[in-house]
C-alpha cells in the first residue's frame, strides 16, 4: 500500500525490522537502510539503473536480504509543494514495486537532502569527484533519518 501518511504507514509495518529508503534518480538510486530498532538511518549503496525489470528485482532481492518491512521513498516537490512530473513518475514506480511484492511505502519529501548531502561531504573533505559517487546514498540515509525520528516522535508520544 502506497502511504501519505506516517501514522498509517507506522500502523502497517513491523517494528523488528529494517526500513529501506529510496532516492530515486533517471540513472542513479541511493539506497540506506534502518537497523532493526528503526531508530538509526546507514547508507547502503547506489544502484544504477538498466530497466525496470531489473531495477525492481535488484532492490527486490536487497530488499529480503536486509530482512525489511517497508519502503520510504524520496519524493522531490518543488519550492511550490507541487507534484512535478518527475514526482509523478517516482510514484508509478513506487506503485510498481507495490503491485509486484506487495510492500508498504512512505512517500517523504527528500526536499534538499542532496544538497545537505553533497554539501555535508564537502565540509567533511570529501572530494567533489568522490563526493558524486556517493551523494545518492547518503541522501537516501538523510530521508530515511527524518522518517525515523518522526516515527519515533509518534511512537513516543502514543
Amino acid at each position: 500500500m502506497l502511504h501519505n501518511s506516517l501514522d498509517e504507514f507506522l500502523k502497517s509495518i513491523s517494528r523488528n525490522k529494517s526500513i529501506m529508503c529510496l532516492d530515486m534518480g533517471e540513472k542513479r538510486i541511493g539506497i540506506a537502510f534502518s537497523d532493526r530498532t528503526q531508530l538509526i538511518a546507514t547508507a547502503h549503496s547506489i544502484y544504477y539503473r538498466k530497466n525496470m525489470s531489473k531495477d525492481l528485482g535488484y532492490l527486490y532481492r536487497i530488499f529480503k536480504e536486509n530482512e525489511s518491512c517497508a519502503i520510504v521513498v524520496g519524493l522531490p516537490y518543488g519550492i511550490d509543494e507541487k507534484k512535478s512530473e518527475w514526482c509523478e513518475m517516482i510514484i508509478q514506480f513506487a506503485n510498481k514495486i507495490i503491485k509486484r511484492y506487495k510492500i508498504d511505502i512512505y512517500l517523504q519529501d527528500e526536499s534538499l537532502s542532496t544538497a545537505i548531502a553533497t554539501n555535508t561531504l564537502k565540509v567533511t573533505g570529501v572530494s567533489i569527484t568522490k563526493s558524486k559517487k556517493i551523494d545518492d546514498k547518503i541522501a537516501a540515509c538523510i530521508i530515511l533519518q527524518r522518517v525515523l525520528d518522526k516515527m519515533n516522535e509518534i511512537r513516543v508520544k502514543g
